[in-house]
């Protein structure tokens, strides 16, 4: 098969139609996007179509207008739309009602999940189309997420509690279509991306000849603030001789994309850069030379992942850092000077690779910064004042959120204790492991680090600022529709450090020129010595690794 690259001829006068709509800011509605993946991914009209997710009937009314239009001679497509709400399904019979072949529309309503072992019993489908539902794991309905879970075992996946629902929809899809079958799906950008996604990515190159990755280097719905892709894969095949060839392609935004009727500038990918593991797919972004050089410093041996040197773990989770996080006057009000802890509640207040006791003095002066910390002190011991803010925290409900709840003691911080290092959560430019000279702790909007073995914790600091580590950041995290990119512990544990206790670097002038707001000089200092002369990597090769990280954080940095 060869990867189909161009759109039907009638997709010509369609994009014309809907350019002169003149799109707000570039950004695409979704009847646009669904009309482009049907153009797609219909191809003689005969095909029998399923969209698992219909909601509203956005897919369902663009398969409709493309079987109209391209092959309205041919009467034998069949639709089958799944639908868990009554009420979206009733608007998506309306908006159909009265389009050319809506007949051919089999309505399925009910959760797809439970429907699915009916669906696998037919004939299986030429093509799926839709937009699966994004669903955290935490309002993942239960008793849906567990009947998921259970087909995806049986079809040699391992989910885990921690993936989103849009994931399982689209892995079961796979399984529901024919050989030869298509799938043209808007996903979120997180299959590029997240741990959970590994076994959907490894699926796609696995069961498909072709895959093409449509991204955008804006956002391309407004008001939602959530990165997509759109996902075309063609070629189902139930034998995996081979694995797929990958191809990218990258759009300005919608309003580019409605201009192009073919994909012919997609860039190919040799299943070795796709296959690799723990490289995820934003690396595809990268250009040849940029891969490679990530790709091979990463895998040096003197490339030390920072779990083997440190464990990393989230902050304090206080269920209201309003209420448990005081200023400096409130502390003295409550007479809690003895029960509390100093606590860094942004990332922002972590200018470089040290925060010292200077820094927190300047900090407490702008923002609460003492934690409330009643863990394990009897209530007896309490001041008159401070048992009177806990019970104006019980009349403002403070006790009743979730985290407060749960615990015997609804005033009680759990895991409170005073890490080695800070490491950024949410990244803006790039990540910094910042050692802890303040004795504070922090909230969940940074992590901690403590160290596993004896270390120069200002020495590891200043190495973690190179060029190897931030691109791999950029590679490992998660981005979101505003730019920030996400690290969770475990994916920091992976980073790369290239570090050794006898490195002649000195930690001093790295943290002087990021204070100064010099990172680029201090990037070239540190890696002049850990990349050039730990690693052994030629100036070329160095350059390419400062550029593979510009390009990944730009691209999500371009979002906001």
């Amino acid at each position: 098969m060869t990867l189909s690259l161009d759109f039907g001829p009638q997709f010509l006068s369609n994009k014309a139609a809907a350019g002169a709509q003149k799109l707000r800011g570039g950004y695409y509605t979704p009847a646009e996007l669904a009309k482009y993946l049907c153009d797609w991914a219909l191809r003689d009209g005969r095909e029998r179509i399923l969209e698992p997710s219909s909601g509203d009937g956005v897919f369902l009314v663009a398969a409709l207008h493309t079987l109209a239009e391209r092959f309205p001679k041919r009467g034998s497509a069949e639709i089958v739309s799944v639908e868990l709400e009554r009420a979206e399904e009733q608007k998506a019979r309306a908006r159909v009602s009265s389009l050319a072949r809506s007949d051919c529309v089999r309505w399925l309503g009910g959760d797809f999940f439970h429907h699915f072992d009916h669906l696998k019993r037919g004939e299986g489908f030429d093509v799926v189309v839709g937009n699966p539902p994004f669903i955290r794991f935490q309002y993942f309905d239960s008793e849906s997420r567990e009947i998921a879970f259970a087909h995806l075992r049986r079809a040699g996946y391992h989910p885990t509690k921690l993936a989103n629902a849009w994931a399982a929809f689209v892995q079961l899809s796979i399984e529901l279509l024919k050989e030869g079958g298509r799938l043209a799906m808007v996903v979120p950008a997180e299959l590029l991306q997240v741990g959970y996604a590994t076994e959907l990515r490894e699926r796609l190159a696995a069961k498909f000849k072709h895959v093409v990755i449509v991204a955008f280097r804006k956002l391309v719905f407004a008001d939602i603030q959530q990165e997509v892709v759109l996902l075309l894969a063609e070629g189902k095949r139930d034998d995996e001789p081979t694995r797929s060839d990958i191809h990218t392609i990258e759009f300005e935004d919608g309003s580019e994309l409605l201009a192009t009727n073919h994909l012919r500038d997609a860039v190919s990918h040799m299943p070795a850069r796709h296959t690799r593991r723990g490289m995820k797919w934003t690396a595809l972004f990268l250009g040849e030379r940029e891969y490679a050089a990530l790709d091979e410093a990463e895998q040096s041996a003197k490339a030390i992942p920072l779990g083997h040197l440190a464990d990393v773990d989230i902050g304090v989770v206080t269920g209201r850092n309003s209420f448990f996080v005081l200023t400096s006057e409130t502390r003295s009000e409550l007479d809690a000077h003895a029960l509390t802890v100093p606590i860094v509640g942004r990332t922002s207040a972590l200018k470089s690779i040290t925060f010292t006791r200077k820094d927190f003095a300047a900090l407490r002066r702008e923002t609460p910064s003492h934690l409330l910390n009643l863990t394990g002190v009897p209530e007896d011991a309490f001041s008159a004042a401070l048992s009177t803010y806990l019970r104006q925290g019980e009349n403002e409900g403070v006790n009743l959120g979730y985290k407060c709840r749960i615990r015997r003691r609804w005033h009680d911080t759990p895991s409170v204790y005073v890490p080695d290092a800070f490491l950024y959560r949410q990244i803006h430019t790039h990540p910094l492991l910042v050692l802890n000279e303040a004795g504070a702790t922090s909230t969940d909007t940074v992590h901690r680090v403590r160290f596993r073995q004896p270390v120069d914790g200002k020495l590891l600091s200043a190495c973690f600022f190179n060029s190897l580590t931030l691109a791999w950041a950029e590679v490992a995290g998660r981005s979101y529709g505003g730019g920030v990119l996400e690290l969770e512990p475990r994916e920091a544990e992976e980073l790369p450090i290239p570090f050794s206790a006898t490195l002649h670097l000195d930690p001093n002038r790295v943290d002087k020129l990021l204070r100064e707001g010099n990172p680029n000089a201090a990037l070239d200092y540190v890696d002049g010595i850990v990349l050039r002369g730990h690693l052994g990597l030629s100036a070329k090769a160095t350059r390419s690794l400062r550029d593979a990280w510009r390009t990944l954080r730009d691209r999500r940095k371009n979002r906001r």
